[in-house]
């Protein structure tokens, strides 16, 4: 089953993360992370995934897992452990540029792997959402108020009326998943008015 699919159909909580780079040591200092060393930035993101998601809710990762790496029985290993961690029983990956491509081992510890998710429906949602890794200034959707989720740019991304990083290095987030609706919900109150549906 797709990705779009699943999260169409589901009555599952649905929560959106981004940009965890899971055992990026340089992620400390170039997004300004509060840890010491990376078991301690690893331990953290975990904990905070299992205290916001719970293990019969759906998270959706929009790219990014792990940082750059070589993909080695290593990487393997320790991308394993980590998924093996997370309490969640459903995770989906819309691939960012640091997931590698064309390692079946990799793609097995998600549910799903796709590129880019675009639908209506989703979480009862009934605008569009589209989920890539990049943000877009122009989005499947945006004239009839579709919104545009994503994360790459880890809190530095220009402000656009119903998009959003949803990356962990967001302050706002509190380096927490966001629960699907309830972010929507909010984006919906800060966008400006005028968008008329035509279809």
């Amino acid at each position: 089953m797709s990705i779009a699919k699943e999260l169409t159909r589901t009555d599952r909580r649905i929560f959106v993360t981004a940009d965890t780079h899971f055992g990026h040591g340089a992620a400390i200092g170039i997004f300004a992370r509060p840890y010491q060393s990376v078991a301690q930035m690893d331990d953290a993101m975990i904990d905070a995934i299992n205290a916001t998601v719970g293990s019969d809710d759906i998270l959706v990762h929009l790219g990014d897992f792990l940082g750059p790496h070589e993909w080695t029985a290593e990487t393997r290993a320790r991308a394993e452990e980590l998924r093996g961690r997370i309490a969640c029983e459903r995770i989906h990956l819309v691939r960012g540029n640091h997931d590698p491509r064309g390692e079946k081992h990799f793609d097995r510890l998600f549910d799903g792997v796709d590129d880019i998710v675009s639908a209506r429906g989703i979480a009862g949602i009934d605008e569009r959402l589209v989920l890539f890794h990049y943000p877009i200034e122009q989005w499947q959707g945006r004239p009839n108020g579709g919104f545009h989720l994503h994360g790459h740019v880890h809190g530095h991304g220009a402000s656009l009326a119903r998009r959003c990083d949803v990356g962990i290095d967001v302050a706002a987030h509190g380096g927490r998943p966001r629960e699907l609706t309830a972010l929507v919900a909010e984006l919906r109150e800060s966008a400006p008015t005028g968008f008329v549906r035509v279809g």
